[in-house]
């Protein structure tokens, strides 16, 4: 049985999110567009046309979001949805098919349902029921025919997972990077080592030192790592 929706705790832990991701310099404060006066203006007339709930309505104006269009990966080659824009809040009723060009299925998603990533390459799209408080994940690499069928996990555990992935540098974003290093690469093992014992990481982090060092460091790992790759 699933704990009732929280939508401040979604939220919060999305603040929480982009928090870290300023902090380690993968975003500049000025990419990610907190709401005002805690709310987005958004379009709801669409948003009626669309048949879309209350519950859903109202995270879409809440939530954080990276700026003007700004398709960075927030997960594993997976960008976040921005709906703030009219484009998003349609490609975002059908992430199967969204940046590609296809018909839009608008009904895909079920009205209560909002979809908080899509995959950019081979990535995932994160869908959440505020009914259920669940999240269901379509993975590129792996599509099921119906995502309804996949498994459905606690939201806010999913959430706060996510979150303390990126803490815990599981999950690295460098400096002005496009993509996610993902866990044991040599790239996040390096990167997660320098963080911790030269910038004090999770202690008393040296933030304005390591966005002042951290783009020659990252590129010194990227450039190690291609070079035992064997493509330097």
């Amino acid at each position: 049985m699933h704990k009732p929706y929280d939508e401040k705790l979604i939220v919060d832990n999305f603040h929480e999110l982009y928090r870290l991701l300023i902090q380690l310099g993968y975003f500049k404060s000025e990419d990610i567009l907190f709401p005002g006066h805690e709310r987005h203006s958004i379009n709801e007339e669409l948003c009626q046309e669309l048949n879309l709930s209350q519950e859903v309505v109202s995270l879409m104006k809440k939530l954080p979001y990276p700026v003007d269009g700004y398709h960075k990966p927030i997960l594993w080659q997976s960008r976040a949805f921005e709906y703030y824009r009219d484009e998003d809040i349609l490609n975002g009723r059908d992430p199967e098919q969204a940046d590609t060009g296809n018909e839009l299925r608008k009904d895909f998603l079920l009205p209560h349902e909002i979809a908080l990533t899509c995959w950019l390459d081979d990535g995932i799209s994160v869908i959440l029921d505020t009914k259920e408080n669940t999240i269901r994940v379509i993975d590129e690499s792996d599509p099921v025919h119906n995502y309804r069928e996949s498994h459905a996990c606690d939201a806010p555990t999913y959430i706060q997972q996510i979150v303390e992935n990126i803490h815990s540098l599981e999950y690295v974003y460098k400096i002005d990077a496009e993509y996610v290093d993902q866990p044991g690469s040599y790239n996040q093992i390096q990167m997660k080592r320098i963080l911790i014992e030269d910038f004090n990481w999770g202690t008393n982090f040296r933030e304005e030192a390591w966005k002042e060092q951290g783009p020659e460091i990252c590129q010194r790992i990227i450039d190690e790592s291609l070079a035992d790759s064997g493509y330097l």
